[in-house]
């Protein structure tokens, strides 16, 4: 199963390798590839932006006042970069602490609710109300005092995103905006050609048609984008030519090819469709945008998937006669790279798809059910299968309504195979960090995941999206909708492991999550479930030392009030072994009370743990617990 957005993938086979002029020699791997941990994931999304990043003129004071005060409001147009600055701004802050968005939850009367409770010790939090409606916005506006004075308490950092600075702001916060203006681009531009290796000496002067598109004040992300489409073409020329210097001249075609496109897309279409008249070309061209890189006999069987789709008729002509995948090339202006096909431009298979589905509306219902079958070619490899995936879900995103949408997760997630399961969740993906429509999606995993009668498939996409995309960028909603879909699993431990895997990287996420279980497991068997989640954590020996802290404390005290001794003395043996140190047994003493069958448990345990010595050493501990102190001798008075 793929899961987009931090992605993860379960593979049947590596690769085939030959090793000479005898035999092929085939090697099978059918491990998945190691997962990284969530939080190195925005460590290293963190590191990207602070390389790429070119200072605004106001950020220097942005950062004194963070640093000084805890609190900055960041405000700008749309395009000047807000976001990367606030990232980069947390990321300079001393220490190693990653920076994370703080999402508002949904409360059950719909209020958005930023409590200040998730603040913890030497946090680093972006609070992005960019694409917030404004009802919502001035709702957490008013929250914000209380969540600052948190904020100071436990010596953390937050930087607010707002839209602009013209929008009336609240008073107790109008010191601490930043006004953001948008970076030199040409520096930027300049920048992010040099992170891809590229000597920027070739770029003085600023070609002549550079130079006019930079005039136009652009978005910072369009500058980005131009960025990415000259080193395309600069490789590409480099795997034509393998040995080049980069030269004025060269870079002035690389702006002029990578703009033509950039700026209108569109005349680029128009000539490729109008070359590609016959339906075998329409579907040859189509497939290779949609898997733009991919290999040639995956991009040939993606297009018979799709003719068949359509119940297009088989070329009548003999197959010697028919045109080959080099004509076809031709016709839609694509090339050859290693056995693989790609246009010159990204911009052409992005418009082309954007063509597909804007000009055609007749044909999304084929892409999308065609659309599993094309994710389980089995010549696509990861990358390819997620880029994929994210095309189509990015059309979807932007044209269909949510019912349609919510019909497609779920459907492709019931079909239970590789293709629809990885469709799906690429979908959802896209879905739950969509600027307009992430909170309602959110909210809608958040209520799904507490269903037991969900699909097998379904199960896994949740599981999926929560463990990567959501722990990534959202850990706290992340780690309760884990929760959620563990608390509901009826049979079987994939969300289970994807919780304590998620609060295994985040030692966060495991305070929140000891929280979150010391107030489920207070009321006597109200959630049943969460004892043995409880014991799961314990049972990991990378956890069991944080569950002897006050949270941990209190659900071993539920645990022991609730559960028989054989269910929690497999999980509480560690605890009491001969290296066990007293402050961590009398702990675990304590939490059992004055409850005999529990001491003596505990007792029996010790006993099967160590040598006498330190048996008698937890019955000593014991006994202090259950004797009642003396009393205080009364001091004299003189009469």
């Amino acid at each position: 199963m793929t899961q987009a957005g931090a992605t993860r993938t379960d593979v049947g086979a590596a690769s085939f390798v030959h090793t000479g002029t005898g035999n092929n020699n085939i090697f099978v791997e059918f491990a998945p590839p190691p997962r990284k941990p969530p939080r190195r994931l925005a460590r290293e999304e963190l590191y990207f932006h602070m390389r790429r990043f070119v200072r605004p003129a106001a950020a220097n004071a942005a950062y004194d006042t963070l640093a000084r005060d805890r609190l900055v409001v960041l405000t700008g147009p749309d395009g000047s970069g807000r976001q990367a600055a606030g990232r980069v701004l947390l990321g300079e802050l001393p220490g190693r602490e990653v920076p994370f968005e703080l999402v508002p939850d949904v409360a059950e009367n719909g209020h958005h609710n930023l409590d200040p409770e998730l603040v913890q010790p030497g946090n680093r939090l972006l609070l992005d109300l960019t694409a917030t409606e404004e009802p919502a916005r001035r709702e957490m506006a008013e929250q914000l005092p209380n969540l600052w004075e948190q904020v100071r308490e436990q010596a953390a950092h937050l930087v607010v995103l707002h839209p602009d600075a013209d929008r009336e702001l609240p008073y107790y916060v109008a010191s601490q905006v930043h006004h953001l203006a948008p970076p030199d681009r040409t520096a930027l531009l300049r920048r992010r050609l040099r992170c891809e290796g590229m000597d920027t000496r070739a770029c003085a002067p600023v070609p002549e048609t550079l130079g006019t598109y930079l005039t136009t004040r652009p978005p910072v992300r369009d500058v980005a984008r131009l960025a990415h489409a000259v080193i395309r073409l600069r490789r590409r020329h480099r795997h034509d030519l393998h040995r080049f210097t980069d030269t004025p001249e060269l870079f002035a075609e690389w702006c002029e090819k990578a703009l033509s496109t950039l700026t209108d897309p569109q005349a680029a279409v128009d000539a490729i469709v109008d070359k590609a008249t016959k339906a075998h070309e329409r579907a040859f061209c189509y497939a290779t945008a949609l898997l733009e890189g991919a290999r040639t006999d995956t991009v040939y069987a993606a297009a018979r998937i799709l003719m068949t789709a359509t119940a297009t008729p088989a070329d009548p002509q003999p197959l010697l006669e028919q045109n080959g995948t080099h004509h076809l090339l031709r016709t839609i202006e694509a090339d050859r790279v290693d056995d693989r096909h790609t246009f010159a431009q990204q911009e052409v298979a992005e418009a082309l798809c954007r063509h597909l589905w804007s000009d055609r509306p007749d044909l999304r219902g084929v892409l999308l059910d065609c659309t599993p079958k094309l994710l389980a070619l089995p010549a696509l490899d990861e990358r390819e299968r997620k880029s994929t995936a994210g095309r189509v879900a990015g059309l979807m995103t932007g044209t269909e309504p949510d019912g349609v949408l919510r019909q497609r997760v779920e459907g492709w997630a019931e079909q239970g195979t590789t293709g629809s399961l990885t469709a799906a969740t690429a979908l959802l993906d896209r879905l739950v960090q969509h600027p307009l429509l992430g909170a309602a999606w959110r909210r809608w995993v958040y209520d799904r995941a507490g269903v037991q009668a969900l699909s097998p498939g379904l199960r896994r996409v949740l599981i999926g999206v929560c463990a990567t995309t959501m722990a990534t960028r959202y850990p706290r909603s992340a780690l309760i909708r884990l929760h959620r879909l563990a608390a509901s699993e009826p049979e079987g431990q994939e969300a289970t492991r994807a919780l304590l895997d998620h609060v295994r990287d985040d030692a966060q996420a495991l305070h929140h999550l000891l929280h979150r279980l010391s107030r489920r497991l207070e009321p006597h068997n109200r959630y049943p479930r969460d004892l043995d989640l409880f014991l799961a954590v314990a049972a990991d020996s990378s956890l069991l030392a944080q569950t002897v802290t006050a949270f941990g404390l209190s659900c071993w005290r539920s645990v022991f009030r609730a559960a028989e001794p054989e269910r929690w003395r497999p999980a509480a043996a560690p605890l009491l072994g001969r290296e066990a140190a007293a402050d961590t047994l009398r702990s675990l003493i304590e939490a059992a009370g004055r409850d005999h069958p529990t001491l003596n448990a505990l007792y029996l345990t010790a006993v099967e743990a160590g040598p006498p010595a330190h048996a008698d050493r937890v019955l000593r501990l014991i006994c202090e617990a259950r004797s009642p102190r003396p009393p205080r001798p009364m001091e004299e008075t003189a009469p």
